[in-house]
């Protein structure tokens, strides 16, 4: 199979083009910066230049491809700042309308468009467990996730088979929230973030991945949680992690703090989310890391 990814070269893309290659598949990059992809992502076959905020997906990226895995998008970690929250919106709501209508324009269009979204939809819920059913949030990052699956839903429009997966807290090193979390914790100052109570929805960027290939292979449709079985609440998530690193795990990080440094993506990791992956398993799907801390031994190395 032919397979074009968007985000090949960044935290998450990096490790599916890998996977997508132990498959068998060919893996083609639309990245801004062609030249560079494959000492980014050594996995890549080949790259095609796309900025995604100006311009319709190149039509030559997509001949003979089975299926387009959407991926790019501003990173949400870091101080939210009116530019930041600006790039987090555009960079996925604006580029996947940019994808959309390139793949609209084709006149032999790939069966499927797996498009990424993530556990930001469902807003903070407190204890309330949710799964692919339940209504959206209304904050900020709920309402960017609502807009960003609107737009790669356009793509059944025109025959498409959709799939779009919500995706929770991914683990593994080389970026993403577990990255932020150790320097504290190896300092031995690690601990919940504000109250720990909130629950937070992980999944191993292996199982992500794997997601993303077993949902190609299948030709699946619909709306599917990129979580782990088990959500864990966040006090409990860092007395996992400081086990794995023997570390202490009992200094909290006040809320008031949090905000100060962070601003706006402090309410994010503050937010709690109880997030069930019914139809992902209801699919088919098995997990290597369905329990946290093999997880976090794999992620680590430990």
């Amino acid at each position: 199979m032919k397979i074009v990814v968007t985000g090949a070269t960044g935290f998450v893309g990096r490790r599916l083009s890998e996977t997508l290659k132990q498959a068998g598949c060919q893996v083609v990059a639309l990245t801004r910066d062609a030249e560079s992809a494959a000492s980014r992502a050594p996995a890549l076959d080949s790259a095609c230049a796309w900025d995604p905020l100006s311009e319709a997906a190149p039509a030559e990226a997509f001949d003979g491809a089975d299926a387009v895995v959407h991926l790019a998008g501003e990173t949400v970690v870091g101080r939210w700042t009116q530019a930041k929250r600006d790039a987090i919106r555009d960079s996925r709501v604006i580029g996947t309308r940019n994808l959309v209508n390139g793949l609209r324009d084709l006149p032999a269009k790939p069966p499927m468009l797996v498009a990424a979204s993530a556990v930001g939809f469902y807003g903070d819920r407190g204890d309330e467990e949710l799964d692919e059913t339940s209504a959206s949030g209304g904050d900020f990052l709920a309402e960017v996730c609502r807009a960003w699956e609107a737009e790669s839903s356009k793509a059944r429009e025109f025959g498409m088979q959709v799939a779009q997966v919500r995706i929770g807290v991914v683990l593994a090193q080389g970026g993403g929230a577990l990255d932020a979390m150790l320097t504290p914790f190896r300092l031995g100052a690690g601990g919940p973030l504000g109250s720990g109570r909130q629950w937070w929805s992980w999944i191993h960027r292996d199982d992500l991945c794997d997601l993303v290939l077993h949902l190609i292979q299948r030709g699946e449709s619909g709306v599917y949680n990129g979580t782990a079985p088990h959500p864990l609440r966040q006090k409990e998530f860092a007395r996992v992690l400081g086990r794995v690193l023997r570390r202490p795990s009992f200094m909290p990080a006040p809320a008031f703090a949090l905000k100060v440094v962070l601003g706006g993506f402090a309410s994010e990791l503050l937010s709690s989310k109880k997030v069930l992956p019914a139809a992902t398993q209801a699919s088919g799907f098995s997990y290597r890391f369905a329990d946290l801390e093999p997880a976090l031994r794999a992620a680590l190395g430990r």
